[in-house]
């Protein structure tokens, strides 16, 4: 306990306690917080601010007297007080600004970097009612409490009304930073600083190389290297060979043009997290899907890397990742939980982040990841995406990362990458649980990313989001250089791919069956009208279950599938023809809405094609067999086909009486028999089937499917 501090406290309460906006204050003799908020209300009180507030704001500025030697009265004695708790002797609570209180101020002074004149200023009255050290701490750096000095004396002008004087502490953090660019700004000529990165910043930074004589930027180009991790020695505005150096050191670090002159990309980079927004990108991620035509429009615009996210909202498809990697693009594969997924409202809240729920994404996290044929050594980015405090990362952050890569590990070869703050990236990086980092740099307002340095593991830096493309082309997309440090997925593990589509291809025909997924295996389970079977495979690893080569042609189907879509001229005659249908007819179908199973199959299957084929067994039954065939980049210059086959063997009714309106509307649908029905039927309209002779519309009465009322499709 201080006894001083003590002191003070029991002064301002005593005093000001009852009065109209006062903060009163623990009588602990600690200082801290609570403290000066007590010392600052009560000097906004002496000064007549309506309302006290316990912050140095701007009225308090205005109305803030300028005390010195010989002043007397309630306002020095706060300025007593408040050296006390700054840590500098003053006389006793005397209310006179005598020789121990000017000792006082001028020890501050000269601590914090200005000329000791023993004269209070409000700069200097602010200064002092703050909890900022302006002595070097324990693990200060004595060349940045150099640096916080020489911008106190110089610069704190500019700065000192909106960030307060800068701390002298040693230690590089928020205010430091900001005062920086506050210096920087001053430097360029602009007459009323903002610490804000803008336009006319950026059109007034100087071009400097090796021996400039622009002492005042080259000096500040030392301090700014020096506080990013890049000594360049003496701190003498002297532009030579050790400053180049550790320019060309920044330059590479940051992947920009490492040729040791200064222009916009580097002061930007040197001061705030996002760097020069309008550099060239080599890289974006976006929750746009990427169409083979987006994916070619990207590469021919120098990107080289799309990023995209494996849940959520916007969850990445096969045929996206196709399309990515025939062009020759690389994908990065981004975690975060939204949309439908679990605990989707809280994945940018702290509570979210346990060492449960570490866990439990790092399992969900291979499963999408095995389903898209990731390799195994993939990294993959779990998001943090909000500006999370550094006891947060210590509380929540690192234990979920802690889990996240133990189950990951443990049940699969995938690495752990992170995307997050500066700040955040570094700490899980030393705690050991991340191989690279996706940093958020154009969240330049989070507290972990103002006054920090970029993880020296960092792989990916996103600074700017911006629309690209034209009409259907366009996109919002996230620029972001990429370092080379993991250069992606170039290629997919295609055995693992027959399960997506398959999943995909029963999902679309509303069949959830969880039989198996083994490639070449038939499947087999039953519904009320039909039998099922399924099947999947790839190239050299697929028997059908029929034979679509010796059903005749007039007994099926194909359908051409590009970019997702059904060849459009086959697809709009099947549209056509069912439109034309008079109402009767379509009773036979359903609505208008019969066709989406099959347009949702194509939509999945990026390049490839759809076959409907239909065949009396040997037993009599019909079967409707549908087969999807999906051509895969492996890589940019490597191609596999993988297949998936679903076989209806309509069950067949003994008496011939069971018509269409007998059946439950629910069982058909959901069998997904009749969107197949309606497009074979559309197209092959007036075929007969090769077995019998009979027309598909007779069949199906046959079997007991519709009503021979409603089969004639003339």
């Amino acid at each position: 306990m201080d006894q001083k501090v003590l002191m003070t406290q029991v002064w301002l309460n005593n005093t000001y306690l009852g009065r109209n906006g006062y903060i009163d204050c623990d009588e602990d003799g600690a200082t801290g917080n609570g403290t000066i908020a007590s010392l600052i209300s009560a000097l906004q009180i002496e000064i007549g601010i309506a309302g006290p507030t316990g912050e140095f704001g701007p009225a308090t500025v205005v109305a803030c007297p300028t005390l010195q030697s010989g002043a007397t009265g309630n306002g020095v004695k706060i300025l007593q007080g408040a050296l006390w708790c700054k840590g500098f002797s003053s006389a006793d609570l005397t209310g006179t600004f005598d020789s121990d209180t000017i000792s006082g101020v001028n020890q501050f002074q000269s601590e914090a970097g200005f000329v000791a004149n023993s004269v209070v200023t409000p700069k200097i009255f602010k200064g002092i009612l703050s909890t900022d050290a302006v002595v070097l701490i324990s693990n200060g750096d004595p060349r940045i409490r150099e640096i916080q000095k020489n911008l106190n004396k110089k610069y704190s002008d500019y700065f000192w009304k909106d960030l307060n004087i800068v701390p002298c502490d040693g230690i590089y953090g928020r205010n430091t930073c900001n005062a920086l660019l506050y210096a920087f700004q001053a430097a360029e000529g602009i007459t009323e600083p903002n610490g804000v990165f803008g336009l006319m910043t950026e059109n007034s930074a100087p071009l400097i190389s090796i021996w400039s004589d622009e002492t005042e930027f080259v000096l500040l180009l030392q301090h700014l290297l020096y506080v990013n991790g890049f000594d360049p020695g003496d701190f003498d505005g002297g532009f030579g060979y050790g400053v180049e150096n550790k320019v060309i050191a920044f330059q590479e670090m940051m992947a920009l043009d490492a040729d040791g002159i200064v222009g916009l990309s580097t002061w930007a980079a040197l001061l705030v997290s996002k760097g020069n927004v309008n550099r060239s990108a080599n890289a974006v991620d976006t929750t746009y899907r990427i169409s083979p035509a987006r994916a070619s429009y990207l590469k021919d615009t120098g990107i080289n890397y799309v990023g995209r996210y494996l849940s959520g909202y916007w969850p990445v498809t096969l045929t996206e990742i196709d399309s990515i990697l025939a062009t020759g693009l690389h994908f990065i594969p981004i975690f975060e939980r939204s949309g439908s997924d679990e605990n989707a409202d809280r994945v940018t809240e702290i509570g979210y982040f346990t060492s449960a729920q570490g866990t439990k994404d790092a399992l969900y996290a291979i499963e999408k990841a095995d389903r898209l044929g990731l390799p195994r050594t993939t990294i993959i980015y779990f998001a943090v995406d909000f500006d999370v405090y550094d006891y947060e990362v210590e509380s929540n952050i690192i234990p979920y990362f802690s889990a996240l890569k133990t189950a990951l590990s443990q049940n699969s070869d995938y690495r752990v990458g992170i995307y997050a703050s500066r700040s955040s990236c570094k700490k899980v990086a030393n705690a050991g649980y991340t191989v690279a980092s996706y940093v958020c740099d154009m969240s330049t307002g989070f507290s972990g990313n103002i006054g920090q340095t970029i993880p020296s593991n960092w792989a990916f830096d996103q600074y700017a989001e911006v629309t690209v493309g034209q009409g259907w082309l366009a996109m919002d997309v996230d620029k972001v250089i990429a370092s080379g440090r993991d250069n992606g997925v170039d290629a997919v593990t295609v055995a693992n791919l027959p399960r997506v589509l398959c999943e995909y291809t029963l999902e679309s025909l509303n069949l959830t069956p969880t039989l198996g997924w083994a490639n070449d295996v038939t499947y087999s389970f039953t519904t009320p009208i039909a039998d099922i079977q399924y099947k999947m495979g790839i190239s050299g690893e697929f028997t059908p279950i029929i034979d679509k080569e010796s059903v005749p042609s007039n007994n099926k189907t194909t359908l051409s599938i590009n970019n997702g879509q059904f060849d459009e001229v086959e697809f709009s005659s099947a549209q056509s023809i069912f439109n034309s249908m008079d109402a009767g007819n379509k009773v036979i179908f359903g609505d208008s809405g019969t066709l989406q199973p099959v347009v949702s199959i194509a939509n999945t299957v990026e390049h490839g094609s759809m076959t409907v084929a239909f065949k009396i067994d040997d037993t009599g039954n019909l079967q409707i067999d549908l087969q999807v065939e999906q051509d895969i980049h492996e890589s940019s210059t490597d191609t596999e086909t993988i297949y998936v086959e679903v076989c209806y063997t309509i069950k067949k009714n003994s008496d011939n009486s069971n018509e269409l309106n007998q059946i439950e509307e629910g069982i058909i649908a959901l069998t997904g028999v009749v969107a197949l029905v309606v497009l074979a039927m559309i197209l092959l309209a007036e075929a007969p089937i090769a077995a019998g002779g009979t027309a598909i519309a007779g069949l199906l009465v046959l079997v007991g499917l519709v009503s021979e009322e409603n089969s004639n499709l003339k």
